[in-house]
């Protein structure tokens, strides 16, 4: 069947994306998934210390939140087993204006006091405090700030929830903080770079990116491969992560974008804090949500995140490559058969993975043969990736097992 090993007009190298190319040399952000939806574990309560907790870092073997605007400026230490309080340190000589997240690098813990409800506020500012003034007996500890504007933004004329200059989700990456607003009006996120060292600065703006809700957290995982934005829609109280990989150096948007759909926020409360804990886990914490019909109290949710990261399969050859071998039938019911179209030449090794990049089987077409039948009758119906490495290249095909 050649047919499989045809060029495609998008490059989404994502084996689990319903355009998936089995010829993708790059990525250019077009990928689509199916619609996903995922139940959320609590892990354990918050105690009522943090009965608003904004943000969340898991960093250094600590666990860092914090109360929303108008509270003490207070950093609190939690246990993420039981989730009582630990620590809690005062940040000496900044008021908490309306602190919303919180990022690491290996030095500083970085507060963004960044919201901004009204859209008038000419004093947002990110505070680096550094680590090393955060030991276990410290109960304060000064800050520097990091002061900045937005380039596109010339109204300052106070508009409750109506405008797109909100923001209150950010994370550090190659020492610059990677800013993602809450765009109350066309519930989009814009994407801004700020330098990480103290100074006043006017933010870069980078991307747009049509989330449809409200962001309000953001982190990257320790390796820089996974990043995440958790949200939430005011109309219905939908609860969503984007997550975000496969991108090269910081364009996060440039890439895999696939939206989770966590529960209603009348189940989980308003979430508001995100943090990586793993390479493909997170923690999710969220605000009190109060009303004459329920209480849902502060509490801190795990996700593993990791049946949605399966590699990117990049093709490394030139078309005419790609058609030395094709595999048939495709659906399969019991066999697969690789045939080699170009004559005898080198070995091939074949492997099938799933679309979580387990590997289900593999086998080698020797240099002496044209063909070979596999077995496949014990492999689970459902959607795999057939790898073919061979001295040609390597390239690979999405099947379907039924």
């Amino acid at each position: 069947m050649a047919a499989g090993w045809t060029a495609q007009a998008q490059n989404c190298p994502d084996p689990s994306a319903t355009n998936y190319n089995p010829a993708a040399v790059g990525n250019d952000g077009s990928c689509q998934y199916p619609l996903t939806r995922t139940a959320l574990a609590v892990k354990t309560r918050l105690t009522d210390d943090v009965v608003e907790s904004s943000g969340l870092q898991y960093t250094g073997g600590s666990l860092w939140t914090f109360n929303d605007s108008g509270n003490a400026p207070i950093l609190f230490r939690v246990d993420s087993i039981d989730g009582h309080v630990v620590q809690q340190v005062r940040i000496s000589n900044f008021d908490n204006v309306d602190w919303e997240d919180i990022a690491a690098s290996p030095q500083y813990l970085f507060v963004g006091d960044v919201g901004n409800n009204l859209g008038d506020r000419r004093d947002l500012r990110v505070l680096r405090v550094a680590k090393s003034a955060l030991g276990p007996t410290a109960t304060t500890v000064p800050a520097e700030a990091i002061a900045f504007s937005y380039p596109d933004q010339t109204d300052f004329t106070p508009r409750n929830n109506r405008h797109n200059f909100d923001c209150e989700a950010f994370f550090f990456a190659n020492d610059s903080l990677h800013l993602f607003t809450k765009d109350w009006v066309d519930l989009q996120t814009r994407y801004y770079t700020v330098p990480a060292t103290p100074g006043t600065y006017v933010a870069h703006l980078k991307a747009t990116f049509g989330v449809n809700g409200l962001v309000t957290a953001a982190d990257i995982n320790a390796a820089g491969t996974s990043a995440a934005l958790l949200g939430y829609n005011a109309n219905d109280g939908s609860t969503f992560v984007w997550l975000l990989s496969g991108f090269t150096g910081t364009q996060y948007l440039l890439a895999n974008k696939r939206r989770i759909e966590l529960p209603n926020a009348l189940q989980i409360g308003q979430a508001e804090g995100l943090t990586f804990v793993g390479r493909s886990r997170v923690f999710i914490s969220n605000e009190r949500l109060a009303n004459f019909l329920m209480t849902v109290p502060p509490q801190l949710y795990a996700l593993s995140l990791s049946s949605w990261l399966a590699p990117t399969v990049l093709a490394t050859t030139a078309p005419q490559a790609a058609a030395t071998f094709t595999v048939v039938p495709n659906p399969a019911h019991h066999t697969l058969r690789l045939e080699r179209l170009a004559g005898v030449g080198g070995p091939a090794n074949l492997v099938l993975q799933d679309l979580q990049g387990r590997t289900i089987l593999t086998t080698t077409l020797l240099a002496s043969q044209l063909a070979q039948s596999i077995d496949i009758s014990a492999v689970a119906t459902g959607t795999y990736v057939v790898k073919i490495i061979s001295v040609a290249g390597s390239f690979s095909q999405k099947i379907v097992v039924r």
